[in-house]
């Protein structure tokens, strides 16, 4: 049986996937302050970018009812629009730097809790916002996915038993909405040689109003959101326990019979049963040698049972004697052997009986 042929640790069991790498965890308490501070000041900002856009409404609204041009009042209107977006602009840039990089730990700390990758790996959590379009949709679904690993009663479950977080979807359509008013209102500012300018350039402003109302809405809800993922990853790591050593993290079960001997059998370092442990080496020589520094002394005298050296070996006479008798040597008085190609012997003649006694 492999070791991972256990029922309840099948790639098919809900209640069981593969141990997570081994890691440590990024912290993510600076950036949630961070984050904090920089998505509270940008609403701050939107707020006078409302201002700055509705000044602007409301002198072009006087323009179009009066038809009298006041460029005194139109130059401070269009300095206080152009101060706001570009201060918006600068504020907006330094958060989304912030706002990746806690995404990015976000979702390394959530492969630590089991996150299995595709969206929801680190990669994405950068590069899900350099795709046109796309960047409406995949770094919601990359925070959404690993809020999920983070979920301490359900992440050893199935994927649709984990609960995700329902922050990240409210966050993500003000966040979506308010970035599709923004782009809608920079494809609707007119040419300043057109003739209806005026009604285009208050529509403008009217859908770029609105975008800054969505972004102080999604700077809210991005406020809560990353305080909240931040607080339930954080429990979700601490609840892991660490085995000793630094060794990775022990929350997943080990294989079947990993670390378990099987039964009748010794266990490491122990000796067999019947057989004699590992002890010492003996004090003597080691396979009948002699002692170091010993030299080889004479052979025994007759070693495997050979004759000494001065006698014959192998039991043969000495030099000058006879060697005994073959018992395969033919004797005087012993028949000829018969050739069994050659003619056929008489019949020995008939016994002569005895005589009788006198």
């Amino acid at each position: 049986m492999s070791s991972y042929d256990h029922p309840d640790q099948q790639w098919g069991n809900a209640q069981w996937a593969p141990p997570p790498p081994a890691g440590e965890p990024s912290g993510l308490g600076g950036l949630r302050t961070a984050l904090t501070v920089l998505f509270v000041v940008m609403s701050l900002v939107s707020l006078l970018s409302i201002a700055a856009y509705a000044g602007r409404i409301g002198y072009v609204s006087d323009v179009l009812e009066s038809g009298g041009i006041d460029p005194s009042r139109a130059e401070d209107a269009d300095a206080f629009v152009g101060v706001a977006a570009v201060l918006w602009l600068l504020l907006f840039l330094a958060t989304a730097v912030v706002f990746i990089v806690w995404q990015y730990r976000h979702a390394a700390n959530a492969r630590l809790l089991g996150a299995q990758g595709g969206v929801s790996s680190p990669g994405w959590a950068i590069g899900g916002w350099f795709i046109p379009l796309a960047n409406l949709v995949i770094p919601a679904i990359n925070v959404y996915s690993n809020a999920q690993t983070s979920d301490t009663q359900g992440r050893h479950g199935a994927a649709d038993e984990r609960r995700g977080s329902a922050i990240v979807v409210v966050w993500a359509v003000c966040w979506g909405l308010a970035a599709s008013l923004e782009r809608g209102a920079q494809a609707s500012v007119p040419d300043e040689l057109s003739a209806d300018y005026l009604d285009r350039l208050k529509s403008a402003d009217g859908l770029s109003l609105a975008a800054n109302i969505g972004y102080i809405a999604a700077a809210v809800l991005a406020i809560v959101m990353v305080r909240t993922l931040t607080r339930r990853q954080e429990a979700a790591l601490a609840a892991r326990p660490a085995l000793a050593g630094g060794q990775p993290y022990g929350a997943w079960p080990p294989p079947y019979g990993h670390g378990q001997q099987a039964y009748g059998q010794p266990g490491y370092g122990q000796p067999g049963y019947g057989q004699p442990g590992y002890g010492p080496p003996p004090s003597g020589s080691p396979y009948g040698q002699p002692p170091a520094g010993a030299g080889y002394g004479p052979p025994p005298e007759s070693p495997y049972g050979r004759p000494p050296a001065s006698g014959s070996p192998y039991g043969q006479p000495p030099a000058g004697q006879n060697p005994p008798p073959s018992p395969f040597a033919r004797h005087d008085g012993d028949p000829s052997p018969r050739d069994p190609d050659g003619p056929p012997s008489p019949p020995a003649p008939p016994p002569v009986p005895p005589s009788p006694a006198p």
